[in-house]
């Protein structure tokens, strides 16, 4: 049970908000627009401005995140922004198995964010959200 929590409440949390730093920065260097990153849903019980946009963290802060900018013009934009996210969390498994901490968190990070890189790659819409994925594959079939 402690492991579950410790998963839903910190682990998650804190992988989903890396994930979405992943595609901001990356938002931040192929947009000139302002970038919102949003972690959860429900009502906001934080938000962080700063001058390239802002941080917005929700009462439900451990189910999902998204991050809002401008889509960039070229497509290699686009792909970036987009494999940003899954890239950032597969580093962080990658990091977390090379160098172990403690073995039940460890093995929970690592889980965890080999999952939400893996499958953010997948291409997929669900309940009109597009994954990461899909976003990628839709920019490729454009350009070609």
């Amino acid at each position: 049970m402690n492991d579950l929590l410790m998963v839903l409440l910190i682990i998650a949390p804190i992988s989903l908000l890396l994930h979405e730093a992943g595609h901001t920065l990356a938002a931040n260097i192929f947009t000139s627009a302002s970038v919102k990153l949003h972690l959860g849903f429900g009502p906001r019980i934080l938000t962080w401005k700063h001058s390239r946009g802002e941080v917005v963290v929700n009462a439900f802060y451990f189910v999902g995140g998204m991050t809002i900018s401008s889509p960039p013009e070229k497509v290699y934009g686009k792909i970036a922004i987009a494999i940003a996210g899954p890239l950032v969390n597969l580093i962080i498994a990658a990091l977390t198995f090379l160098f172990p901490y403690q073995p039940s968190i460890t093995i929970w990070i690592l889980y965890f964010n080999l999952w939400l890189g893996l499958t953010n790659l997948i291409p997929f819409k669900l309940l009109g959200k597009e994954s990461d994925g899909w976003t990628i594959l839709r920019a490729i079939i454009k350009k070609t």
